[in-house]
């Protein structure tokens, strides 16, 4: 038997695009999302104490790979880290002094710990390659600010995908 069509409301009123993707994110448990975090800082810290020699030589010659490498990696995390201090709308009803989370200056301070804390890990990790890649990789600060560059660059796309575009600030707003 053929199912019936969908009326249009039924569509209208299911998420779409972006806001489905947002509403499954947003649905994850705190846990979940913690887990997610500190599975990425493992893949970071087998990647980044890895001697070269592991790696594809192909990929070593690669103009620039590196510092993709670099900056997709910490960029995961930044992003992961925002996800996961990202609160729901409904638990952002509940937040304290009547402060949405954004605006709440404990949020903000965890806000600035977890980019923090991003950047001490990838100064971390630079300065144990030395140790543990049997010296065929070695501290860089371009690696450093490779990192730093991702971790806030995805941190802030990030942000824009976990938080709805507000009517003063909808893309349609310049048109004329």
């Amino acid at each position: 038997m053929a199912e019936e069509p969908e009326l249009p409301e039924e569509a209208a009123a299911r998420p779409a695009g972006w806001q489905r993707w947002r509403a499954w994110l947003l649905s994850r448990p705190m846990g979940v999302r913690w887990t997610a975090c500190a599975v990425h800082l493992g893949l970071i810290a087998v990647l980044s104490l890895l001697p070269s020699s592991a790696f594809p030589g192909a990929l070593t010659r690669i103009p620039g790979a590196s510092t993709l490498m670099h900056v997709l990696l910490y960029g995961g995390l930044g992003a992961l880290l925002r996800w996961a201090l990202h609160q729901s709308p409904a638990a952002a009803a509940g937040h304290g002094a009547g402060l949405a989370p954004r605006q709440s200056p404990r949020h903000g301070a965890g806000q600035a710990l977890a980019l923090a804390f991003a950047f001490g890990y990838g100064l971390a990790m630079e300065c144990l390659q030395s140790l543990f890649a049997g010296g065929s990789r070695v501290f860089g600060w371009d690696d450093v600010a490779a990192n730093a560059a991702g971790a806030v660059l995805f941190w802030f796309l990030a942000g824009r995908l976990l938080t709805p575009l507000t009517a003063a600030m909808r893309p349609d707003m310049f048109d004329s």
